[in-house]
């Protein structure tokens, strides 16, 4: 599937042609993207900072937004310290350069994100990818490694096939206190937990009288849940301060715009405001899992609105998704790591989709998919893989290569 050239975009639609698409694509769970208060705090932040702050936030490129939401998210995650990034990627980077500092071994599931392996990688670390949620093995091999400062590093939500990490099991598996847990929580952020405190929440690392754990750092995009720009790193101070301190790729870089920022701020008070957004998102994901298992399309019971399958071959994949375009919906038929196949449907539904819209795309599909021929259909196997490590390629069609062995390290 080619890149779409979308128009113009809400919560639930795109233009693509001139045409309105209903869309299940992309993450913008909670819907906070296009609300209308996150969008006014944006336009005054606009007026008072302008476009950027043209600068990084080391030199002259600070500001008070910066400085708030910092308190803001470390609060909301119950976390000692936060620094905002310029987006995910990069606050996966800056910690992996923190990390490396008193950290000689990287320990990632598999099928992590690319940020993930590649941020431990780049900064010098020893990698070794343990099986996709296999906690035998991360234990295992934490306990192999113990001594030279081991690091566990997990996605909490499994952007690929909606799978959530064993946290509290990778937690208790840490041999030692200079042993870390960090949850790449892109996916979960605004999504599980207690008022979308995300996927330590989920798993019980922290509690209304219980903060974040000083073995716990997370890491998280704010485009997802929070529906703006931005990165962040959330943990203990000693951590989150050493990457503001040595991490280049945070020092060198010109941060999110005050504005964006400001919007940030925003969606985190609307959900304060607004916690029935997160029941519509449940009540939705539910909804279209059942619709998917109506179509025998069986679906594993992730509580993420991620939704991940194959339909035969990549032929008969790309005859249903240009079928759907023309009946105007949008199931998104994508190539990207991680998932069951090279290309998949990956469909994510949001809090400001209505019942009526899920139950249009379950029946657009069965109609399309009873005139097509037969053909397999699989949900994404996200079951735990066997408690052992393998060579296995972490090579996607846009990654670098490195080998599943420890190699390099520092000086």
């Amino acid at each position: 599937m080619p890149r779409l050239p979308v128009e113009a975009a809400v919560a639930t639609h795109i233009r693509l042609d001139g045409k309105a698409i209903l869309s299940f694509g992309g993450c913008n769970y909670l819907g906070l993207s296009h609300h209308p208060d996150v969008l006014a705090a944006v336009s005054a932040g606009l007026q008072n900072y302008g476009l950027s702050t043209t600068a990084s936030r080391e030199t002259t490129g600070n500001s008070v937004s910066h400085n708030a939401l910092e308190i803001e998210l470390a609060a909301f995650l119950q976390a000692e310290q936060c620094l905002v990034t310029p987006e995910g990627y990069s606050a996966n980077l800056a910690l992996g350069q923190a990390l490396a500092r008193t950290h000689r071994v990287a320990l990632t599931d598999e099928k992590s994100h690319r940020s993930v392996s590649h941020a431990v990688a780049a900064a010098g670390l020893r990698v070794i990818a343990y099986p996709h949620l296999d906690v035998r093995a991360a234990a295992h091999l934490a306990a192999e490694y113990e001594s030279e400062g081991v690091v566990i590093l997990t996605d909490g939500v499994f952007a690929a096939d909606g799978s959530v990490a064993p946290a509290r099991g990778l937690f208790d598996a840490l041999p030692s206190a200079r042993s870390l847990l960090v949850i790449d929580d892109c996916h979960g952020f605004c999504v599980l937990g207690r008022s979308g405190r995300g996927t330590a929440d989920h798993h019980g690392l922290t509690a209304a009288d219980r903060p974040l754990d000083s073995r716990v750092i997370i890491t998280t995009s704010l485009a997802k849940g929070l529906g703006c720009y931005g990165g962040a790193i959330a943990g203990p101070s000693s951590i989150v301060q050493a990457a503001q301190d040595v991490a280049s790729v945070y020092r060198g870089t010109t941060p999110a715009p005050p504005a964006i920022i400001e919007g940030a701020r925003e969606s985190l008070r609307v959900i304060d405001r607004e916690p029935q957004r997160f029941q519509r998102l449940r009540a939705n994901a539910d909804r279209l899992r059942k619709g998917l298992s109506r179509l025998a399309i069986e679906m594993p019971p992730t509580p993420a609105p991620v939704f991940t399958f194959v339909l035969g071959d990549g032929l008969a994949m790309e005859r249903v998704h240009n079928r759907l375009l023309e009946r105007g919906i949008l199931a998104p038929l994508i190539m990207y790591p991680g998932g069951p196949t090279d290309r998949y449907f990956r469909l994510t539904v949001n809090a400001e989709h209505t019942p009526e819209q899920i139950d249009q795309l379950i029946r657009e599909l069965g109609e399309i998919l009873a005139s097509e021929p037969p053909v397999p259909r699989a949900a994404a196997n996200i079951e735990p893989a066997a408690a052992a490590t393998k060579e296995r390629p972490l090579i996607g069609p846009w990654d670098f290569a490195f080998p599943t062995k420890p190699v390099g390290g520092m000086a």
